[in-house]
Order: C-alpha cells, then structure tokens, then sequence
C-alpha cells in the first residue's frame, strides 16, 4: 500500500477507538473533573504516540534550530508561518516531550469527522472567519485556556501558503496573545508543502524549524505590542529568506 496515497485511512485508523481516540472517555473524565493538570499531560502523551506513528509512514523528518529559546515552563502562544498540512505534525514533534499543544483551527475542519475529535480533545478551538461575533467568542475561549495554562498555537497567515514563501500576517491574529496576556514564541516552518502542496500528491518531506526568542508582549503598551507584531512577522519570514 501506498501510504501517501491513503492519508485519510492512516488518519482514520489513528484516530479511531485504536489511536488517539482510546483517550476520548479519560479526556472527558479529567474535564469534567476539572484536572486541569491530568488533562494536560494526557494529551501531550496522545500527541507523542500520534507524531511517533504517524512521521515515519508519511515519510516525516524533521531538524531544529534554535530550540534552547523554548521556555521551560510558563504558559506562552506559538506564531507560526504555515506552509503546509505537516505544519501541525512539526510543532506537535517538537514538544512531544515538553507539552500539550492547542491550536486555533478552522471552523471548515469541524465537519471532517476524522478530525473533529482531535482538534476537540487537545483543547484546540474553532475559529469562523468572517464573522466578527464568532470571533469574539473564540477569543473568549482561547483567553480561558491560556489562563489555564494550556498552550496555543495560531497560524497568522490565516491559510496554507503551500510554498516555501510566507503570505501576510493578519493583524487580528495577534489578539489572542494580548488578550491573553501571555508572550509569543515566534516559529519558522519550512519544507513541509513538499508533503503534499508542490505536487499534489503525497511524498516524504523533511521540515526545519527554527525556534527565535521569546516576545514579551504581555509587558509591553499597546503601541509597543503594534511594533512588536510587526517584528514577530519579520523574525519568521527571516528564516526562509
């Protein structure tokens, strides 16, 4: 069988009763229960098992730079460039071992049942683009989580560039950590629309990340979060140049 032509299946097996799913009925125990930290840990490890079995069947490699800028601890959002469908894969790899990681996903992927409980159960939320009241309620939502401790990550792009250059950043996008109050981790991701984008059709590709410093922005005035948004995009489109 041709793995790269059947990622829906191997995405499906995975997250079935099998996969990631077995840990649905525990996720919702520690939510309901309010185990904030039990949830955490339990999703960090779903996260590992997936990246460890699903990398090597798409032929997923990956290198790092700069990984000494991830902080310890503390509660952060990631910034990422977004190339591809293997950017989720590359930023779960790198913190397997350190930490659950969220994401602000699009509304579209709500109906794809395969991934519904993926996105639902790694405390990621559903952002509908477009509509202003909707996006005030992810907001809301993604304020809770990071007051919470959970870590987000947020694409700025807003959609895949699906090559290696880097579309424009949308400005709303930096709400959610100024609303949050908590500093960004800025990412650069390339190499991974080699997966599937530049041919379309499913091929290995290897990803290199590259981790820039903390942004302190939650101590920073409004006009120095301004500037600093604008740096943000500058330091990850940096990377790819």
């Amino acid at each position: 069988m041709n793995v790269f032509k059947s990622l829906p299946r191997l995405l499906s097996f995975y997250f079935g009763a099998k996969g990631y799913g077995k840990n649905i009925p525990e996720l919702k125990r520690l939510r309901a229960a309010g185990d904030i930290e039990g949830e955490k840990e339990l999703i960090r490890k779903g996260q590992k098992e997936f990246i460890e079995w699903t990398a090597p069947r798409l032929g997923l490699t990956f290198e790092v730079t700069g990984e000494e800028n991830i902080p310890a601890e503390g509660t952060y959002m990631v910034y990422s460039n977004h190339q591809s469908f293997a950017d989720v894969f590359a930023l779960i790899w790198l913190f397997k071992d350190r930490r659950q990681m969220g994401y602000v996903a699009k509304e579209e992927w709500r109906k794809y049942k395969v991934l519904y409980n993926a996105i639902e159960y790694t405390r990621s939320i559903f952002l509908k683009r477009g509509d202003s009241r909707e996006a005030v309620k992810s907001l809301k939502e993604v304020t809770e989580l990071l007051n919470q401790g959970f870590a987000m990550v947020i694409f700025p792009e807003g959609t895949r560039s699906q090559r290696h250059e880097m579309g424009e950043f949308k400005a709303g996008a930096f709400k959610f950590a100024e609303k949050g109050k908590v500093p960004i981790l800025p990412i650069t991701l390339d190499g991974g629309y080699k997966l599937f984008e530049e041919k379309k059709t499913w091929q290995p590709a290897h990803v290199k990340i590259t981790v820039h410093p903390l942004v302190h922005i939650e101590q920073m005035s409004k006009h120095e979060q301004k500037e600093a948004a604008l740096q943000i995009e500058q330091t990850i489109r940096s990377a790819l140049d």
